[in-house]
């Protein structure tokens, strides 16, 4: 898998350490600018950059806590499990584990896929 240009360290790395910091500046040079997540002719899907960092930066300010559980790298880009703590419990259901899936083009996050299981997660990820 290519890795971006600027900073040291894969990919993988530079994702966990984005994640520990909490920190969307680190965040950012990994995406491309055409970057997506989630559903795109949905309202709340988002279809570049700036929406991303806007959404991680909005679930941070409501005081959501995302913890890397495993990183991957695969074929296709990297399989992230994560610990989800949402500051209302009650109304996300409590604590949840999912995963997101990272396509990697040209050594940048292309699109941000999200499942509920391992499995799925993997096989998109093409983990083997």
């Amino acid at each position: 898998m290519p890795e971006p240009s600027d900073g040291p360290g894969s990919i993988a790395e530079r994702l966990s350490r984005a994640y520990q910091a909490r920190d969307l500046s680190l965040l950012a040079p990994l995406l491309a600018d055409d970057v997506t997540w989630g559903d795109v002719g949905h309202p709340r899907g988002c279809r570049n950059r700036d929406q991303v960092l806007a959404t991680y930066g909005a679930l941070m300010g409501e005081g959501v806590d995302g913890r890397i559980t495993e990183l991957v790298e695969g074929e296709a880009g990297l399989l992230c499990g994560l610990a989800v703590d949402w500051p209302d419990p009650a109304a996300r259901q409590g604590d949840r584990t999912l995963f997101h899936v990272y396509l990697v083009r040209d050594g940048l996050i292309a699109e941000i896929r999200r499942y509920d299981d391992r499995e799925s997660a993997a096989e998109a990820a093409g983990v083997r």
